[in-house]
């Protein structure tokens, strides 16, 4: 049994491209309200919706455009129904 036990700890998890997403987003600082110390992983939680897109549920609205300047060169965001939905920018 303790061998069993052995292997499922040392298997790596694959981090697919949403986890990837929210490790690199989850401790950005944000403006929010003028208050220090504010982090995206404080206002938004990750969902699983759709493979290549990140969807966070939100508690205050006022996230969505601290998010969109904060991410603005590296992500898509997006406002999808009760969602902010996140993407990474295609190279063309």
């Amino acid at each position: 049994m303790e061998k069993k036990l052995d292997k499922l700890e040392n298997t790596k998890q694959v981090k697919t491209l949403i986890d990837k997403i929210w490790d690199d987003i989850k401790d950005k600082p944000l403006e929010m309200f003028a208050l220090p110390q504010q982090f995206v992983h404080m206002y938004c939680e990750p969902i699983t919706i759709e493979p290549t897109k990140l969807y966070l549920k939100y508690k205050v609205p006022a996230v969505l455009p601290a998010l969109e300047e904060v991410l603005k060169n590296k992500y898509i965001v997006e406002r999808a129904n009760k969602y902010i939905c996140i993407s990474p920018i295609k190279d063309k």
